[in-house]
């Protein structure tokens, strides 16, 4: 049996449509506060550190907003973890809109998280 390695990134087909890099980044400008024109100016390439300056406590709301929207699968904030700093660095709203549609159309992994984990011990039980 062959073991594949962790992916840092979700296994996609094609970029995430505009339509959903569009609704992710309303949603962002929700969870930071900010008006309709600054979400206006986000684009697929638009950096999360050097462009948008999101704050870790942002990200994290970000993810928990992306969680309920899209479903518990997709932790965003699990997916950076696995990151290394350039890809940190260089995360787009396009890379999160991929991770968000490799999540929704099954690609993520065999138990459904798109992080770079796929451990697929159950769920203890309780005694």
């Amino acid at each position: 049996m062959n073991a594949e390695p962790a992916r840092t990134e979700p296994a996609r087909a094609e970029p995430a449509q505009p339509e959903l890099v569009r609704r992710i980044a309303d949603l962002l400008r929700e969870v930071v506060g900010e008006d309709r024109a600054w979400s206006d100016a986000i684009r697929r390439e638009t950096r999360l550190d050097g462009e948008l300056l999101l704050e870790s406590h942002e990200l994290a709301a970000w993810s928990l907003a992306l969680r309920r929207d899209h479903g518990d699968h997709l932790d965003l904030v699990e997916h950076v973890a696995g990151l290394d700093i350039d890809q940190i660095i260089a995360l787009t709203v396009g890379d999160v809109a991929d991770l968000v549609a490799a999540g929704r159309d099954g690609n993520a992994g065999r138990n459904g998280n798109a992080g770079p984990s796929e451990a697929t011990t159950p769920p203890r039980e309780r005694s």
